[in-house]
């Protein structure tokens, strides 16, 4: 477990009822952990912290916890070994071992924060094997989506686990609005008992460059399963295609130009700083998605529009703000699935550097205006308070 007890001064003098208030932050993995010193020199956003460092500069005491923490004990292991086979072979992700492993820490905290659909689901599917009377918040960037991921001859059984789970947590808050409409509909939902909770980027340390560069590549980021690799590949785009993702891409017939990069590049790791300068230095960013309700490439296209480039997204059902994504003026929205129409999207700004650079601009504009991360803080201090009026 991780604590975090240092406070700007400006925000010491103004704690009163929230001292003593623990909120426990749930990610998957450890890697939050050593970038927090990152943040602090500068070095990585404070994107995925979701919110984190403000509250904790609110006053609450604030730490981590990691969903991924193997239980102990040979029964335990041997159940959490069980969970991932069935999971692998369901694409459906639930695991009691999970909870196991970390509910004691969930059960000392007065609030705990998950930001992953998973664990989520899982944390209210076994609320009864975490001791105390804390309140469960799930955060969700795709919850209507998951029935549809296993096979079709379990999509019941799903869906009953799902909806069992969502009575077991106290609170969901969704990435985007359209998700949250939905799940509302598709699993009888209290409105109440949800929240909107946008994404916002940290536009300090995702900014355009300010050296004079020769954009050379199209750029694709992404792990998230549904980005859609293969339209790109498929769109046939004459320059250099470079897809940074941790995802199976392709095979022996990726075309020469096309580039798959899982983590390293020229012998050097991919950090914050690396990802924001490819950014930086690509012609045009591309983030074709599948056509699903997740908010899916909103992270991606939101960092590449603060360092002002111009960006192609596919224009999919939970595209998460269609009042300020304007195709043509701050992005360019195409079908997605249509190889064709992401080829003339991004070979069009390609021979057009005139059009590439007004377009970043007001891509970063839009960011500044609409998309900074005090929206994500601010709507999370929000959800926070209102949970604590519960336990008070």
């Amino acid at each position: 477990m991780s604590t975090y007890k240092t406070m700007p001064h400006s925000t010491v003098s103004t704690l009163s009822s929230e001292q003593g208030r623990s909120v426990l932050f749930l990610y998957p993995g450890t890697a939050r952990d050593s970038r927090m010193d990152l943040v602090k020199q500068g070095r990585a956003p404070k994107d995925f912290f979701y919110g984190l460092p403000h509250i904790q500069s609110c006053g609450f005491d604030v730490s981590i916890g990691n969903t991924r923490k193997d239980p102990k004990g040979a029964l335990n292991r041997g159940v959490l070994m069980y969970e991932r086979i069935r999971n692998r072979y369901l694409n459906f992700g639930l695991s009691v071992s999970r909870v196991n492993a970390i509910a004691d820490q969930i059960g000392g905290a007065d609030i705990a924060l998950s930001f992953n659909d998973f664990f989520s689901l899982s944390m209210g599917l076994y609320r009864s094997n975490i001791p105390g009377q804390m309140r469960l918040l799930g955060g969700f960037h795709g919850l209507s989506d998951l029935v549809e991921r296993p096979p079709s001859m379990f999509r019941g059984y799903a869906k009953s686990q799902l909806m069992k789970a969502i009575e077991g947590l106290d609170h969901l808050f969704f990435s985007g609005e359209v998700d949250r409409e939905k799940a509302i509909e598709m699993f009888s939902i209290p409105r109440e008992k949800t929240s909107y909770y946008p994404f916002g980027v940290d536009a300090e340390f995702w900014r355009p460059d300010d050296k004079p560069y020769e954009a050379e590549t199209v750029l694709s980021v992404g792990s998230d399963p549904s980005r859609d690799f293969a339209t790109l590949i498929n769109a046939n785009i004459q320059d250099l295609v470079r897809i940074i993702t941790r995802l199976n891409v392709g095979g022996g017939d990726v075309p020469d130009n096309v580039e798959i990069v899982r983590g390293s590049l020229f012998g050097s790791e991919i950090t914050d700083e690396k990802l924001r300068e490819l950014y930086q230095h690509a012609k045009v960013i591309v983030v074709p998605v599948r056509d699903v309700w997740q908010p899916s490439g909103c992270s991606v296209t939101l960092q590449a529009m603060a360092c002002g480039k111009a960006v192609v997204i596919s224009d999919i059902k939970g595209l998460w703000d269609r009042d300020q994504l304007k195709s043509g003026e701050n992005c360019l929205l195409v079908p997605p699935g249509d190889p064709k129409a992401l080829k003339d999207a991004v070979e069009g700004l390609n021979s057009d550097p005139k059009w590439r650079e007004e377009m970043g601009r007001a891509a970063r504009k839009t960011v500044d205006d609409h998309f900074s991360i005090s929206r994500m803080d601010h709507a999370l201090e929000k959800i926070v308070r209102d949970q604590l009026d519960y336990i008070r």
